[in-house]
């Protein structure tokens, strides 16, 4: 029916389409749920008609041989709006409307529409504007959410649980009925809906849906859903960005979070990442014995307070980004080039005053000594702790994931306190020897083999700088990268030559022999023939890995950067080794790689999707685990092959060895 009104500014005119049903048979709603197909209208022929925008009042809830569908029974009236391109033009309305109506049984029916008007012609019609008046108040009003403190509605998935969570902060809903949809066939089951346990007074309503369309599981976070709740007074539609729900204070207890934090980060000192700025650590060590317990206690105290300074740096920075809505992860800055650069020069620096290139006296006023290391400066060693620190946080670290998850999903105190708790733990050995000075008499007394000392640390941090030189080509062409790094290199060496002679070059490029020969031997295994050709790797792809294992092929991901040298540790020890490189080539299986080495919001939401904000990450898809067994952090041969034996074994061969591993 059409009302006769005629809107002329915006050229549209209020329409309603009436379905009658008798009985027990009913139709259905826009995302008719774990059954059922939605009405729809193709209008095919028609003339003057530019739109038409379909309202759809609430629906009921239905529930057959535990199938739940969402629809109406009886007389139901659907509030159209016609947009036409001139009111004063000849309409024609040509359309066919394709009904699903079911009892026992379904029937799919099509109704021909077929009007012709004028619509600045028309009279109104009163008991059509009725309808469509009466329609429309049974449509869910639209709420516009806004990032706030406290929104109406938030909705979260928790992959770990492979749940969805919603939030409903309004005191005044009863007992409502929630809906999720979005996009066609993702309605969601609502397993439970009670108040929230930390809050007596009910105001606010925690809803958890199964994480399945009766389809399966599709990829929705990061993706806008629909929240329609419908109580017996009122019905809202909440529109919202689905965020991860990462670790909830119910399941997890912060002092357990913080005991992981304290050891995860007490790990970090013996991880890769940290090797690189051990010259800035050991520093400290060799000036210690030449200098009294209250000197050695303040020094290691300084550096102890530096690492606690560039955590609390961390926490704020990932705050920041949390506020404004940006990706957030453990070591993202490395996707910086300007962070990067910056560290560069800072080491560069050290590098330098280390050989002694900057003992010069400056004006008073100038008088920093931002590079002091090795000395009596406290702020030296201040600082030392904080760059030692920027520069050990690329690669994640047993324990250290599950802490920086819990932190990054948690309250602002909560994530001060597990940062501040994974300071304490890198910071540990340091506050050892600053609780008991006297361990550094058994140091080595200080002598001129000191010189040769600063020399090997010194070319240590030249090549810390190198290193992060390096990780500037995914930013900038390697045209200038090398001869920079080259110029870096050469400047050093003449310095070197002329304060220590020829004999420290020669010295420093036979320490360097000596201690790759030994690598080689240690690494024997891994090196008893040159790295093969890297696979053939597929990019990551969430779709793309339920489409591979629906047609029962192993997947396996490795999510990596080139800044995170425990990813390449993997790579070169495992991944590139036999027999797991051979296994990665078989036809049955899928590599897949994701790169984090620059921004990259899919990679960020698959990582947060796990509950995983930093790398290396690897994940085994198949058959016999289609929701996939993730693997620590630091692989080993035989980790790797047991995950690639289990997914890739038929579900009920694999479903004990799976409900073990859940």
């Amino acid at each position: 029916m059409l009302t006769g009104e005629v809107d002329p500014v915006t050229n549209t005119l209020p329409a309603v389409l009436e379905v009658q049903l008798e009985g027990d048979w009913k139709t259905y709603w826009r995302s008719p749920g774990e059954g059922g197909i939605a009405p729809t209208i193709k209008w095919d022929g028609s003339r003057n008609l530019q739109q038409v925008d379909w309202r759809w009042p609430a629906p009921e809830e239905f529930s057959l041989l535990g199938l739940q569908t969402f629809g109406y029974k009886g007389n139901t009236t659907f509030p159209l709006t016609l947009k036409v391109d001139d009111i004063a033009a000849s309409t024609q309305l040509r359309g066919k409307v394709t009904l699903s109506t079911c009892t026992t049984i379904c029937v799919l029916t099509d109704y021909q529409i077929s009007l012709d008007f004028t619509p600045n012609a028309l009279q109104a019609d009163t008991d059509a504007m009725l309808a469509y008046n009466k329609a429309k108040s049974l449509v869910p009003q639209k709420v516009l959410t806004q990032e706030g403190q406290n929104p109406a509605m938030t909705i979260g998935w928790d992959a770990a649980k492979g749940q969805l969570e919603v939030r409903l902060n309004d005191a005044n809903w009863q007992s409502p009925t929630v809906i999720i949809d979005g996009e066609p066939d993702t309605t969601f089951k609502l397993v439970s809906l009670k108040p929230s346990e930390s809050d007596v007074n009910g105001k606010q309503l925690i809803g958890i849906f199964n994480g399945q369309s009766w389809l399966g599981e599709p990829e929705v976070l990061g993706k806008s859903l629909n929240v329609t709740v419908v109580d017996s007074e009122r019905a809202l539609e909440y529109s919202a960005e689905v965020k991860p729900v990462v670790i909830t204070q119910a399941s997890t207890s912060i002092f357990g979070m913080i005991l992981l934090a304290l050891i995860g980060g007490l790990i970090l000192n013996v991880m890769p990442c940290v090797l690189p700025v051990l010259g800035m650590k050991l520093s400290s060590v060799v000036a210690a014995p030449d200098l009294k317990r209250n000197q050695i206690r303040q020094q290691f105290i300084a550096s102890a307070l530096g690492i606690l300074a560039s955590f609390w740096l961390l926490a704020g920075f990932i705050l920041m980004l949390k506020l404004t809505g940006q990706a957030i992860g453990w070591g993202v800055q490395f996707q910086n080039p300007w962070f990067i650069g910056f560290m560069a020069l800072v080491t560069t620096v050290f590098a330098f005053n280390m050989l002694g290139v900057f003992e010069i006296n400056l004006p008073s006023n100038v008088q920093t000594k931002l590079a002091t290391t090795g000395g009596n400066n406290n702020s030296g060693h201040f600082l030392q702790g904080m760059f030692a620190t920027l520069l050990a946080t690329p690669c994640s670290a047993p324990f250290l994931g599950t802490a920086v998850a819990f932190a990054l999903g948690a309250d602002v105190l909560s994530l001060f306190a597990i940062f501040t708790a994974l300071a304490v733990g890198m910071a540990f050995p340091w506050l050892i020897v600053a609780a008991f000075p006297q361990v550094a008499g058994y140091f080595p007394k200080p002598g001129r083999w000191m010189n040769t000392v600063k020399v090997f640390f010194s070319g240590m941090l030249l090549i810390t700088s190198l290193w992060l030189i390096s990780l500037l080509a995914s930013f900038i062409d390697t045209s200038y990268l090398w001869p920079l790094a080259g110029a870096i290199t050469l400047i050093f060496m003449l310095f070197m030559a002329k304060k220590y002679g020829a004999i420290a070059i020669v010295s420093c490029l036979g320490i360097g022999i000596l201690l790759s020969a030994v690598i080689a031997f240690m690494t024997v295994n891994q090196w008893a023939k040159p790295l093969p050709v890297d696979l053939a790797w597929t990019p990551l792809d969430q779709a793309l890995i339920n489409q591979q294992v629906a047609q029962g092929k192993t997947v396996f991901v490795d999510v990596t950067a080139d800044w995170c040298i425990t990813c390449k540790a993997n790579k070169v020890g495992v991944i590139l080794q036999d027999p797991v490189y051979s296994l990665l080539q078989q036809p049955h299986i899928v590599p897949m790689k994701g790169d984090w080495t620059t921004p990259s919001e899919p990679i960020t939401h698959y990582l947060q999707s796990h509950n995983r904000f930093g790398v290396p990450f690897n994940v085994v898809y198949g058959p016999g685990a289609p929701q996939g067994i993730e693997l620590p952090e630091i692989l080993s041969t035989e980790l790797v092959l047991a995950a690639i034996e289990q997914a890739s074994a038929s579900p009920e061969k694999s479903s004990v060895a799976a409900g073990k591993s859940s």
